[in-house]
């Protein structure tokens, strides 16, 4: 059962949680903020919100206020996710009805990670049968002499098996993405390919 009838209810919402999550943490959010959660073009918003806008990108850093509001709703999410099944249950509502438009607040949802619940486990089951379908090819082809050369459009097998592994990959980081959150992840990777090849980290 959908709790939000519209966009705005949905909107209103899931502002309503980042601020409380604000206020709990101490961090401090300013009007043009705070107003800046409605920000649109597209759908309902608030009426003086190109004003706002105007102020915010005279004002703000923008990655940083991302940052700030993404860190806020992950640990809103997981707090919900943990302590009330059913207010986790709004959240995945209020990103449902949202979705359906362009919202700025979008943006920092998604980079905190957070999604609909059941998304998790959909793409944790489709990641595992890929993976499962893969390893199951090989080993077929290997208990059985299969040459997989003959049946794949490659050169060689050697082609199917690095493409395999380099979808494995893939499906683990997006599932790792679910899991653990966007922004930990991508830290995750970048510090293992600066290990890798030896990337220096450049200075601030």
């Amino acid at each position: 059962m959908d709790h939000f009838s519209n966009a705005r209810e949905a909107k209103e919402f899931l502002v309503s949680r980042i601020v409380q999550e604000a206020q709990q943490e101490g961090v401090s959010l300013s009007e043009v903020e705070r107003k800046m959660l409605y920000f649109t073009e597209t759908a309902w918003t608030l009426p003086d919100i190109m004003e706002v806008s105007d102020e915010f990108d005279r004002t703000y850093d923008q990655g940083e206020y991302e940052q700030k509001i993404a860190g806020l709703v992950r640990n809103a999410g997981k707090r919900a996710q943990k302590e009330n099944r059913e207010e986790y249950g709004r959240w995945g509502d209020a990103i449902r009805v949202l979705s359906k438009e362009d919202h700025y607040v979008l943006v920092m949802i998604r980079r905190a990670g957070l999604r609909r619940p059941g998304d998790a486990l959909r793409l944790w089951g489709t990641g595992f049968a890929i993976v499962t379908a893969f390893c199951l090819a090989t080993f077929i082809s290997l208990k059985f002499n299969i040459e997989i050369d003959k049946y794949v459009p490659s050169r060689n097998a050697v082609y199917f098996y690095v493409w395999a592994a380099m979808a494995s990959a893939v499906i683990g980081y997006m599932i790792l993405r679910v899991a653990w959150g966007a922004q930990r992840t991508d830290d995750l990777v970048n510090k293992l390919l600066r290990m890798i090849f030896r990337i220096p980290k450049r200075e601030k």
